[in-house]
């Protein structure tokens, strides 16, 4: 379906990403390697560094990524009581049918433990691991301000993580490792979805068309994900490797207000470290009691679940190595198909032609709350209309433009008579 692509502005090309290392692969077992500095040019590897914060951060100087110190705080003092206010259950104690009647069904976030046990990642990965076996390998760390990706050879990005000092570190969070032609790909092999979320509905528009739904995460101490909500209303579940992590998480419908407080996006360094020690605390005394923060630590070993429209964040408290991966099932379609329509079009018209021919019942779904829901309009219609609209706004724009163009021209062309 060559008309299918994504609605509003492609992915965007790399702009300013960063070359790849030269450092030389390691051998030995994980242990060793934690103890083993990386044989990288220290030089070159200062030099990427310095234009990847350049980049990721435009709006502090060089000189401040540690002028607060927090390098030097005990976090697990500073921040205690963490809370451990989620459920919790071990996978062999919940069937995947009580998990959506318990958890996925009241839209209720959860810990899962023990569904790493068999991962051959769970055994190996460490940051220190995955640099020395991809050394060259240049994977997302953030992004300029363009919304373009920052990337950093995981050789220099290695030995960053073992020797930074930073206030709120780089942080790996890259969607395209496991793509077709990556040497990150054998990734993949060493960790699989766990069964309680093997539905995922946007399996059926295609890898190459669905939205960005997968992540490795690499995260030194301190660095963590801003206060957010997951895109399209989908789910997301997570599971930690190494390390821990410190969550909170809002309940669907908390104003932005409560979650993002005038103090804290009047700073310049909108970090999840900051939110945590400064924010947090306030938060907790002043939000009404519906609305606190729930807050968790995930171990090794655990994988927390995050139903959609929860708007949540999280601190690295320890060098963390984690995946997590996006879904949509049948239980959260109605919430995601409704974002999807509006959010990416030219998807929804891909993903409708498939649920006619794979899930009927979810096409009869999508056509009850076509339009406003009357009944007049069917789901196909009302794809259709949004698309139209869109197309004759850009053409609005575009008109726009040439007329402004065209005046400029005259009145320059008046000057120069004159």
């Amino acid at each position: 379906d060559d008309d299918d692509d994504d609605d509003d502005d492609d992915e965007k090309e790399e702009r300013n990403s960063l070359d790849a290392a030269k450092g030389a692969k390691t051998d030995g077992e994980s242990k060793e390697e934690e103890k083993k500095p990386y044989r990288v040019n220290r030089e070159e590897m200062e030099e990427k560094l310095k234009r990847a914060k350049e980049l990721a951060r435009s709006e502090i100087r060089l000189s401040q990524w540690d002028r607060y110190g927090f390098a030097k705080l005990d976090l697990d003092k500073e921040l205690a009581p963490f809370g451990d206010d989620l459920m919790r259950r071990h996978c062999d104690q919940m069937t995947a049918e009580e998990f959506v009647r318990d958890f996925e069904q009241p839209c209720r976030p959860c810990v899962i433990q023990g569904l790493l046990k068999n991962w051959p990642a769970y055994q190996t990965w460490s940051i220190c691991e995955i640099a020395s076996r991809y050394p060259e390998a240049r994977l997302k760390c953030g992004e300029d301000d363009d919304g373009y990706k920052v990337r950093l050879a995981l050789g220099h990005f290695g030995e960053y993580a073992r020797t930074q000092k930073d206030d709120s570190p780089l942080y790996v969070f890259d969607a395209d490792f496991g793509d077709d032609g990556k040497v990150t790909q054998p990734l993949l092999q060493d960790f699989s979805v766990p069964h309680y979320f093997n539905e995922d509905l946007f399996k059926m528009c295609g890898e190459d068309k669905r939205p960005p739904y997968r992540w490795l995460l690499l995260g030194p101490r301190r660095s963590g994900s801003s206060i957010h909500i997951d895109p399209l209303a989908t789910s997301a579940w997570n599971s930690v490797i190494r390390g821990r992590k410190l969550w909170a998480l809002f309940p669907p419908g908390t104003p932005k207000s409560i979650v993002k407080p005038p103090g804290w996006m009047e700073r310049k360094d909108r970090e999840a470290v900051d939110w945590f020690l400064f924010h947090l605390p306030k938060i907790r005394e002043t939000a009404p009691s519906h609305m606190k923060p729930i807050t968790c630590v995930t171990y090794p070993g655990d994988t927390i679940y995050v139903p959609g429209n929860w708007w949540h964040t999280v601190l690295n408290l320890d060098d963390t190595v984690a995946v997590t991966q996006n879904f949509c099932s049948t239980t959260c379609f109605p919430a995601v198909w409704a974002e999807t329509v509006t959010g990416r079009t030219k998807l929804s018209r891909r993903w409708l032609r498939r649920l006619k021919e794979q899930r009927p019942d979810l096409y009869a779904v999508a056509q009850n709350v076509a339009g406003t829901g009357n009944g007049l309009v069917t789901a196909e219609e009302h794809i259709e209309q949004l698309l139209a609209d869109r197309k004759a706004k850009k053409e609005r724009k575009k008109a726009n433009k040439r007329h402004r163009k065209e005046l400029k021209d005259s009145e320059r062309s008046g000057r120069s008579r004159a």
